[in-house]
């Protein structure tokens, strides 16, 4: 089977008109890029095939709102400390080496050689550009740069990072900037906006691979950088395909005929078939993830906090860990996934009780009610937790309305507690390896209305929990403040804790060296570690 570009596109084409997808845009330099990267894309065990069931929003390393978008933006973009893929470990990568002479304090020496995709030399006047343009948003990846003070360049290679406040876990949030050319940005400025408009669907950062072209909701390429500081092998990946197939059942489809080599999606159902599949290998870990529908804490009837424990005893756990996930889930304890270390095993799993839900409704005062739920387009798992949550419901006299929206409009509804609904989905993976930053981003009153504080929950003892958290660098110290935030969640009901997902991805075999990591959701493909075996 050939899998060039054109055939890609072809496919793509065809599987939009009969899924009623339109191709929106379209890049200005595609015909350049396809000429460029023939040769490459002809080779067909060089070219690697990925379906995603979203076009990312955006390939800017600091400009990221989904996921999806991280899918690219990993590969193009590379921070000064890396994850260790299948860990939640750091080691140096664009900093040979670091320091850290207090929990205020951030010393980095840069690695010589290394070049961006439009052959500028990185050095510390890039980071500091970089890490000033990240502090200039206002994203998902602001949340992570907002407690700096200062980034100064000390010398041509070494950058000191100032905290307004110890942070003891700052060094994960560092994982997870990545730098990009300050040369190629300025080039492709537009009034004052630090590219942000260019950066969306073009790339120039030091990562192994860079974005060659696109076709909007239909598909990108990524080819390999030639002059990547880490060298190449000849039996390393030369270009990445990754085809827009919103249909999950497609996507499976697709992976068991060959035509793609990785899905990107929660593997829910048709499992066996590709277990059975002897070109394929299903490989499944523990996650660190929590699927939860939020709570709009400052909206009737969630307000009331006797309303959110009906609910919460109303959800039917082992239902969804066995009719969605197919048994290959846990049923949550609390909020933090039991994987992370700094779990309390103390809080029990969550269980439902109808009798006790219709009586905490009953005390509510709140009677019948009709409520809304809005899902991310895309999600098959979500659209079947609401579903069992749905006939829940009905039993303690809520009438639940399932709305399917695409991402971008979950974001911008809930900005806000007056536009938002009252229950929101999110699948939430941990985004860095911190386990105080997993809960300070979904709960602490400075994040209420932003990614990912759609409760919109503002406890003063909560947030003075994770504050002391943050700042301790005293691991005792740090686990009592922990799981006292811990259970402050759990009594608040600050959201709908449905289930821990295990992580279960596939993969064609002919290619090694991918790992399931545990942060980034479940779209983290390091490539430039996969190899074509034999």
């Amino acid at each position: 089977m050939k899998k060039n570009l054109k055939k890609a596109a072809a496919f793509v084409v065809i599987l939009t008109m009969l899924m009623s997808l339109g191709a929106c845009g379209k890049s200005e330099d595609k015909k350049e890029d396809k000429k460029d990267s023939t040769n490459a894309v002809s080779d067909e065990d060089k070219t690697f095939t990925a379906a995603l069931g979203v076009m990312p929003s955006n390939f800017d390393p600091t400009n990221l709102v989904g996921a999806g978008d991280m899918n690219a933006s990993r590969t193009c973009y590379e921070p000064l400390v890396e994850e260790v893929r299948g860990t939640t470990e750091l080691e140096p990568w664009l900093a040979e080496s670091y320091e850290v002479p207090d929990a205020k304090t951030y010393i980095f020496k840069l690695r010589e050689g290394v070049k961006f995709a439009d052959g500028t030399d990185l050095n510390a006047e890039a980071v500091v550009y970089s890490y000033n343009r990240a502090m200039a948003f206002v994203s998902s990846i602001s949340t992570l740069v907002q407690e700096i003070e200062s980034v100064e360049a000390t010398d041509d290679m070494t950058v000191t990072i100032k905290l307004k406040s110890d942070n003891s876990g700052f060094l994960y949030n560092v994982a997870k900037i990545g730098i990009i050319s300050p040369t190629w940005c300025k080039e492709n400025e537009s009034d004052g906006d630090w590219a942000q408009a260019y950066c969306a669907r073009h790339s120039c950062g030091t990562g192994a691979y860079q974005i060659s072209g696109y076709e909007e909701d239909q598909y990108y390429t990524m080819e390999k950088f030639e002059d990547y500081w880490g060298g190449w092998k000849d039996n390393q990946i030369d270009t990445i395909q990754t085809l827009i197939v919103k249909d999950n059942a497609t996507q499976i489809q697709m992976l068991n005929s060959g035509e793609v080599d990785k899905l990107q999606i929660p593997i829910t159902e048709n499992l066996d078939i590709l277990e059975a599949n002897e070109n394929i290998d299903v490989l499944t870990e523990e996650s660190l993830q929590t699927n939860i529908f939020t709570f709009n804490t400052k909206k009737a009837p969630f307000d009331n906090l006797l309303v959110r424990q009906a609910v919460t005893l109303a959800m039917d756990y082992e239902g969804v860990k066995d009719n969605v996930y197919n048994g290959k889930a846990t049923v949550p304890s609390g909020f933090m996934p039991a994987k992370f270390a700094e779990h309390d095993d103390s809080i029990p799993q969550q269980s439902q009780n109808l009798e006790k839900a219709k009586e905490l409704m009953e005390q509510s005062g709140v009677g019948e009610c009709n409520i809304s739920v809005h899902l991310c387009e895309g999600s098959d798992d979500q659209v079947q937790m609401a579903q069992i949550l749905q006939a829940n419901l009905a039993e303690i006299g809520i009438t639940l309305e399932v709305k399917v929206m695409p991402w971008l409009s979950m974001v911008e509804e809930n900005s806000s507690p007056d536009t938002a609904p009252e229950l929101s989905a999110l699948n939430m993976g941990a985004f860095t390896g911190d386990s105080v930053f997993f809960l300070k981003q979904n709960f602490h009153s400075m994040y209420s209305g932003q990614p990912y504080n759609w409760s919109f929950y503002e406890n003063p003892k909560f947030d003075e929990a994770i504050d002391k958290a943050t700042a301790t660098v005293d691991e005792k110290e740090k686990q009592e403040y922990l799981n006292t935030a811990q259970n402050i969640l759990v009594d608040d009901c600050a959201a709908l804790y449905i289930t821990s997902p295990d992580s279960v991805e596939a993969i064609n075999n002919k290619y090694q060296g991918f790992k399931i990591h545990p942060l980034d959701y479940y779209y983290s493909i390091r490539f430039y570690q996969i190899s074509i075996g034999e």
